[in-house]
């Protein structure tokens, strides 16, 4: 269900469509990454190719902040509340997209989409610049 009220944002979200290439990976994954262990997704920008990356699948941010994103992820198999995404952001008007690894914090239906309420939990500073660039100039 989405966060009850009142708003537990630490950052104001803006309306930002962005195409969205997720794929679940282990708590083990998760674990590793957030104890400095590794991932080199994160490390190494990537570019924003037409097709999705292999094992990874499409979605569509409905709106975002520097800490978190909705997300419309209608073909991500066995996504749940709890759940560790690996995350290729396409943002506007740039040739790479932005990796970061995201937390499910809430999952919902709304107008036949179901939608994922994700924390940022490990993103690289420069991915974090482009996403602030991106949601100051809508």
């Amino acid at each position: 269900m989405p966060p009850p009220t009142p708003d537990k944002r630490v950052c104001s979200r803006r309306p930002l469509r962005l195409r969205v290439d997720a794929r679940l990976i282990t708590q083990q994954e998760r674990g590793d990454i957030l104890a400095g262990l590794g991932f080199p997704e994160l490390e190494h920008e990537g570019p924003a190719l037409a097709r999705t990356r292999h094992g990874f699948q499409r979605g569509e941010s409905r709106d975002a902040s520097a800490s978190g994103l909705r997300l419309a992820l209608s073909d991500v198999p066995g996504l749940e509340q709890g759940a560790a995404l690996s995350l290729d952001l396409h943002l506007p008007g740039e040739r790479r997209v932005v990796r970061l690894l995201g937390d499910v914090i809430w999952l919902a239906e709304e107008a036949g989409e179901r939608l994922a309420g994700l924390r940022i939990a490990a993103l690289e500073e420069e991915g974090l610049r482009r996403l602030q660039r991106a949601l100051a100039n809508p």
